[in-house]
């Protein structure tokens, strides 16, 4: 008898739980959806917050993700931002970057922005790319910068930015992947930063027409996978570090020139004009 009920019990149990998971499944399937539209707001707002698309809405149409120069993923969440020589105007900092958490593009290249790079840009953590080039942007570089975990390309020549350049930028945990860096042709001054040696995967540095002074750092020699190297226009003084003979992939190099210049086998351009360099042209060099 007590077996009978006890089975009973669990065909009981059984039906009313196989009668309730698919209410469950549609509750959560709904949150989930409430949450997503939540979101998509929250970036679509701060789209309009920006400023930057007030006449670039196609009319007829309040999504977002049709936006000029907007791409979204399936969830309706902003990943690209991508306004290349829109004459955009105004300060970087008007669009609030904390509302974009899945962003991984953002290019901004020759426009019309001012201001400093605002420290919330660090917030944008899966950010893969960054364009700045060719803006009115001053200021220094936030050293919220060396919190991006994904990061592979950077790119801020051609403004007005000053300072030195922040040791986070070589912040090894994060910016290991880092692949692209140019920051010429602005007001940087200082030494260059001996962190810049932590970038394992960097392949192009660029540092052109700035007012970089001191020596070049042995921790370059770190960089063993550089294929092209831009110091030129700077204030450096000193010898080329021996190190630099570990730049055995590099191409191209801008910027005493060591013997050890003649490991770098593959080079094909080497400019070190307008700096304060020292010393003979080895015989080395005959081998490149």
């Amino acid at each position: 008898m007590a077996c009978a009920f006890s089975n009973t019990c669990r065909a009981v149990i059984v039906f009313i739980w196989a009668a309730l998971t698919p209410l469950i499944v549609h509750v959560a399937s709904a949150t989930n959806i409430s949450i997503h539209v939540a979101a998509s707001e929250i970036e679509r707002q701060a789209l309009l917050n920006g400023g930057w698309w007030k006449d670039r809405i196609p009319h007829n149409t309040s999504d977002h993700c049709n936006w000029v120069g907007i791409t979204c993923d399936y969830k309706g969440s902003i990943t690209h931002i991508e306004l290349v020589e829109c004459s955009i105007k105004g300060e970087l900092g008007s669009l609030n970057f904390s509302c974009f958490p899945n962003l991984q593009y953002l290019n901004l290249w020759n426009n019309n922005l001012s201001g400093s790079i605002p420290p919330q840009i660090g917030s944008l953590s899966n950010l893969k790319y960054l364009n700045l080039r060719w803006n009115n942007l001053t200021g220094t570089i936030p050293t919220e910068i060396g919190i991006f975990r994904n990061l592979e390309e950077l790119y801020l020549p051609s403004n007005k930015l000053n300072g030195v350049l922040p040791q986070e930028i070589g912040n090894l945990k994060s910016l290991i992947w880092l692949s692209r860096l140019f920051l010429g042709c602005n007001q940087f001054n200082g030494t260059i930063p001996r962190e810049i040696g932590n970038l394992k995967n960097l392949t192009h540095l660029s540092l052109i027409t700035n007012k970089r002074t001191g020596a070049i750092p042995s921790t370059l020699g770190h960089l063993t996978s550089l294929l092209y190297l831009d110091l030129s226009s700077n204030q450096l003084h000193s010898f080329i570090p021996l190190e630099i003979g570990n730049f055995s992939a590099l191409e191209d190099l801008d910027g005493t020139i060591p013997p050890e210049i003649g490991k770098i086998l593959l080079l094909q351009n080497m400019d070190l004009s307008q700096n304060n360099l020292s010393g003979t042209i080895p015989l080395t060099l005959c081998c490149v």
